[in-house]
């Protein structure tokens, strides 16, 4: 895990902590609690803001499982379940619970949303699909509370974005969505704070020349009606630019895209709608999902089925590592939860013990 600050520098923190509480033993002694308190908040806050470690959750369409692993440990990687059938999207709910999109088993099991309960681990469906006009859905988003907080779905292949209702509780209702464009696909979906949506609307065709389906699209909005606004990012395949966008991520006025075709990343400034790269893995279909962790790095995981890396990127796009697993296969989902700093304890008790050893010193010195 890349940390915005060195080991060192927390060193250098601590002690400066310390010795301010050195300095406040001076003051009299109605005021030195209080100082002692804002010097040690600060301490805090400001190693609140360095060390931040992360639970990832994983999917896989080809291994059919969910993992997770924290990024302070990655390698060890822990399978939370293997009942999934064809997992190609995840998202965390208002209600911290894992919503996992599966395409089913196209016999028994039809295309379905299911939930996993992170605290009891127990996995439960949400809804059913139906399998002739509801099937393959690819991503998921949940829109804001005031907007009603439904589960919104897109999918591989033509139709509107579908709506879920009462998916936190009692029986859940699918209906359409987004209405004013017919969509070839909708492989990403982020929701803005006002309601605003966004689709990658992507399509696959077989190219006979190449021998394999080749992806292409653009990305849209759609307003908190679900009514159509307009193009977002075009299509720019023949120049190496926005080639089959799949997963969407909003961080404040930027909107990152993945763009499978080419293995790159993509940045659009909501502000200026300019799009232009952002980062590069070097070879197609290493990306599909994309999350961010709480240090600003994002991740993108690989779809290609044969590198089963996930990528990080720093806030200037360059590489910042990988992580990697046998399982994670074609990564369909990817979801970062922050974690509890238990570690600031061992940090506060240092400035603490440090400030009170160095006043206790400086009182002697005063009384002698």
């Amino acid at each position: 895990m890349s940390l915005p600050i060195s080991p060192t520098s927390l060193f250098t923190s601590a002690f400066a902590s310390a010795s301010r509480l050195c300095l406040i033993s001076s003051l009299p002694r109605g005021a030195q609690l209080a100082a002692r308190l804002i010097a040690i908040m600060g301490f805090v806050t400001c190693t609140l803001q360095s060390l931040k470690a992360d639970t990832v959750y994983v999917t896989s369409q080809s291994t059919n499982k969910l993992m997770s692993f924290d990024t302070a440990a990655p390698s060890t990687v822990a399978t939370l379940s293997s009942s999934l059938f064809k997992p190609s999207a995840m998202a965390q709910g208002p209600d911290g619970n894992l919503y996992i999109a599966e395409w089913g088993d196209g016999d028994t099991v039809d295309p379905r949303i299911s939930r996993y309960n992170p605290a009891t681990h127990q996995l439960s469906v949400v809804a059913t699909l139906d399998y002739a006009t509801q099937f393959n859905p690819s991503s998921l988003a949940f829109r804001t509370s005031a907007q009603g907080s439904e589960l919104l779905i897109g999918r591989l292949g033509s139709g509107p974005i579908l709506k879920v209702s009462g998916w936190n509780g009692g029986s859940a209702a699918v209906s359409d969505y987004t209405s004013g464009l017919s969509l070839d696909g909708g492989l990403g979906l982020a929701v803005a704070a006002d309601g605003t949506l966004y689709v990658s609307d992507t399509v696959y065709n077989y190219n006979s020349s190449l021998g394999y389906a080749v992806a292409s699209g653009k990305i849209v909005n759609f307003d908190a009606s679900g009514a159509y606004i307009g193009v977002v990012a075009t299509d720019g395949s023949g120049q190496g630019g926005l080639s089959g966008p799949t997963g969407l991520l909003l961080s404040g006025q930027m909107l990152y895209s993945t763009s499978v075709m080419n293995g790159k990343l993509f940045a659009t400034n909501l502000g200026t709608e300019s799009t232009a790269q952002f980062a590069t893995t070097g070879s197609p279909f290493e990306v599909g999902p994309i999350a961010q962790l709480s240090n600003g790095l994002l991740l993108a995981g690989s779809v290609s089925g044969q590198s089963n890396l996930i990528y990080q990127f720093s806030a200037n796009g360059s590489m910042a590592g990988t992580f990697g697993h046998s399982d994670f296969g074609t990564v369909s989902g990817i979801v970062a939860v922050p974690e509890p700093q238990t570690i600031l304890l061992s940090w506060f008790g240092i400035a603490c013990m440090a400030g009170w050893l160095r006043g206790k010193r400086t009182a002697r010195a005063t009384h002698a």
